[in-house]
């Protein structure tokens, strides 16, 4: 039988920024079954994450300035609790980022599904923010590496490929990645070979065999 990955939400802090209303008292009484600590807020200025695994935000009634993040910015799982369908409503609630929805009225169930989506959504959306930062600084990088190129090769009389392959093994010789690398050199050109380690003929031969 396969092992469920299903997290377990025991001991998870949840803040539900609701009105005090049937819904809301539906909500903590099966977030406390499933586990968590639950405290209600109503109303709320400038919610900060401190303390809070997750948030329930009353998409009807919520405003700019709810969270003390950017729209889209949240540092923790959202999860909308929505009644209302006007435009308006949800385009203002989609504008937040929610990781996972809960609708209006809230029953006997949901609520552990709803825990489920937002907290798996929440670890894809940052590890897909994570790899765009990382191929978004490679790429700004880029001209950096082609500068330290061509000053390793004036300073060592080898061609582009020899000088990309000295830059790469002595960045992973000093366990630095080559773009981090590039820049100590392009910052100090008159002192490249000493960043390389004065390329011993050990190491420039190993480079440019590759």
């Amino acid at each position: 039988m396969r092992k469920s990955s299903l997290p377990n939400f025991r001991d998870c802090h949840a803040l539900v920024l609701h009105r005090s209303d049937s819904n809301s008292e539906t909500l903590i009484r099966q977030l406390e079954s499933l586990g968590l600590t639950a405290r209600r807020r109503w109303p709320a200025d400038d919610i900060s994450a401190e303390g809070v695994d997750v948030v329930f935000f009353d998409a009807d009634l919520g405003y700019d300035g709810l969270f003390a993040w950017p729209a889209s910015r949240a540092p923790i799982p959202l999860i909308a609790v929505m009644g209302s369908e006007a435009p308006g409503r949800i385009e203002w609630t989609l504008a937040q980022g929610p990781s996972a929805y809960l609708t209006k009225p809230i029953g006997s169930t949901g609520v552990f599904s709803a825990l489920a989506i937002a907290f798996r959504t929440f670890e894809m959306q940052q590890q897909l923010h994570k790899s765009l930062a990382d191929l978004t600084r490679r790429v700004e990088a880029r001209p950096v590496l082609f500068k330290a190129i061509l000053i390793v090769m004036e300073g060592f009389a080898i061609g582009d490929a020899e000088a990309y392959q000295l830059l790469r093994a002595n960045s992973m010789k000093h366990r630095v990645s080559i773009e981090e690398l590039s820049s100590l050199i392009v910052g100090s050109p008159d002192s490249v070979r000493e960043l390389l380690g004065n390329a011993n003929r050990r190491i420039l031969r190993q480079a440019m065999r590759g």
